[in-house]
């Protein structure tokens, strides 16, 4: 009977041994594989403005007419922060053009504001705090650190000549440039 269990007990072992074995050579049931989705937005800056234009009218020697608070707004679609300066692009225009620069004759310049004006930028709504300048090399920071989410809204002021020496409509065109926020 000894003979019996010994051999039993061999093929017990071998048996379990075979199991495992096998068990480690089946195939594993599960998922053997899995998708990664990577998304990716672009760093983009757009920016545009409305109304695209303002017609001060007849104005008086020596006096500053401004379009009134937020009456421009940039609808920002850029995906990342701004910051938005503003310069003179084109010089006063006209029959007998004024000079831009601080007013004196026939000499006028424009002053812009905006409540989103944040660190160095423009100090509030209707504070014509930003003085312009002629040429992309002297912009002004008006709106500092403008998010995704906002669409800033400002104003101008014109500071008229201290004197004209003719009639004729003058004209100048103001730049708006936006850049990623530094």
């Amino acid at each position: 009977m000894k003979k019996q269990i010994g051999g039993f007990r061999y093929l017990a072992i071998l048996v379990i041994v075979i199991a495992l074995a096998l068990s480690w050579a089946t195939p594993a049931f599960g998922a053997t594989t899995q998708d990664v989705t990577v998304t990716a937005t672009p760093s983009y800056i757009a920016i545009s403005n409305a109304p695209n234009s303002w017609a001060a009218g007849v104005i008086t020697a020596s006096t500053d007419v401004s379009t009134g608070n937020n009456y421009f707004t940039i609808t920002n679609t850029s995906t990342v922060n701004i910051d938005i300066s503003f310069y003179v692009s084109a010089n006063w225009s006209g029959t007998s053009s004024w000079t831009y620069g601080a007013p004196a004759a026939d000499t006028g310049q424009l002053k812009v504001s905006s409540a989103n004006g944040g660190v160095g930028g423009s100090s509030g709504v209707g504070n014509y705090d930003k003085t312009l300048v002629y040429g992309a090399g002297a912009a002004v920071l008006v709106c500092d650190n403008v998010s995704t989410a906002t669409s800033p809204k400002w104003e101008m002021q014109l500071d008229a000549p201290t004197s004209f020496t003719h009639g004729a409509a003058q004209s100048a065109n103001v730049t708006m440039t936006a850049v990623l926020q530094s």
